[in-house]
């Protein structure tokens, strides 16, 4: 019967991979399945009916595979602890220096003008992304809404409500009832990227779907609409930390 020290054997796993893999059965799934993911490593899933030595030619065959993309969780766990942090929407950087402490007395973070002192958790490789993340939510709060209100002001559209939230695939969004969600990672945009996405936002106001009339509506209020939306894109897809991600 097919286990994970059989499967790491026949890889050749090296002893310091080893806790990145694992093993797990399915009643659902119909065929081998790879899962890899920068949290939970190398996941291997064994349909519920299989052949012992189908299962070992599959893994065989896919080993250069397996190697791609350990390698490529390995280099994103190395992003999990950043050494300096810039956020050029606020236009302040700060130096990251780690703390080997589990003192539940001390502070999470200790942060000056120029440093962020982060304690870390030997056994928790995402203790430090979780505080970092924490540290921006914070961040994102101060800047957001002010920068928000600003906007509005300028362009006489008053909003109902501003939430700072961690979102995967969106921005910003505006409800009907005038409520604007602003995604924490803005911060680390480039301000004329944040300032489209406030644009972007409160223009919702007026034109709620994204129609001709809306873009017309925006490049009226914001002339470079359309270099910010290709940088928006661009940062989004590149420019974003692991550690802001996970």
């Amino acid at each position: 019967m097919i286990n994970l020290d059989s499967l790491l054997a026949l890889l050749a796993v090296p002893e310091k991979h080893i806790n990145l893999f694992s093993l797990r059965h399915s009643k659902k799934a119909k065929r081998l399945i790879f899962k890899p993911s920068i949290r939970n490593g190398f996941e291997i899933v064994l349909p519920r009916f299989y052949d012992d030595s189908w299962v070992l030619e599959t893994v065989t065959k896919s080993k250069s595979t397996i190697e791609k993309r350990l390698a490529e969780i390995n280099e994103a766990r190395t992003e999990l602890k950043p050494t300096s942090i810039m956020l050029p929407s606020a236009g302040s950087s700060w130096e990251v220096i780690y703390r080997g402490t589990n003192d539940k007395d001390s502070d999470a973070i200790t942060e000056t003008s120029t440093t962020l002192e982060v304690s870390e958790k030997a056994e928790d490789v995402f203790w430090t992304s979780t505080v970092l993340q924490e540290w921006l939510q914070g961040k994102a709060r101060e800047y957001l809404p002010r920068h928000l209100h600003d906007v509005s002001t300028k362009l006489k559209l008053p909003y109902n409500k501003v939430r700072i939230k961690r979102q995967k695939t969106l921005w910003g969004s505006c409800s009907i009832k005038g409520n604007i969600n602003l995604n924490r990672n803005l911060m680390l945009m480039p301000p004329e990227v944040v300032y489209y996405v406030l644009h972007h936002e409160l223009v919702h106001l007026k034109v709620l779907s994204h129609s001709s009339k809306f873009w017309k509506e925006l490049e009226r209020s914001f002339p470079n609409c359309k270099r910010s939306l290709k940088q928006l894109k661009y940062f989004g897809a590149n420019k974003i930390p692991e550690w802001a991600l996970v």
